[in-house]
């Protein structure tokens, strides 16, 4: 078997790059157009997480069948998480085409279970 050498340098850049989410369509939100979007969860702080939690809450006003005790695994959760990772308003994310809902909610999830 052939040895691969992997750049730790430039893993380390990756890293600190964020996650980029290129749109299947670009969405508008306060006159700016995002064709992409770059999630930066090591850029977040505890008070961003905890902060979080009182957006999510805004964020589902008057929704039914919100089960708060499982917040962390709720897409409306995860999609204010992220938000707050790429800079934007959390409602610029329900903008998003379900698909691209889907991969910002999921590297969010990540991030999540990744904290072990």
């Amino acid at each position: 078997m052939s040895e691969q050498k992997v750049n730790v340098d430039k893993l380390e850049e990756v890293k600190q790059a964020g996650t980029v989410i290129k749109l299947s369509r670009p969405v508008v939100w306060e006159d700016v157009e995002y064709k992409e979007l770059t999630l930066r969860f090591d850029d977040l702080t505890g008070e961003d997480v905890i902060d979080a939690e009182s957006e999510f809450m805004d964020f589902v006003a008057g929704k039914k069948n919100v089960f708060v005790a499982l917040k962390d695994q709720h897409p409306a959760y995860l999609a204010v998480l992220a938000a707050k990772a790429a800079g934007v308003h959390p409602n610029m994310t329900k903008l998003l085409s379900a698909k691209d809902f889907k991969k910002v909610t999921g590297a969010a999830q990540r991030f999540l279970t990744d904290l072990g």
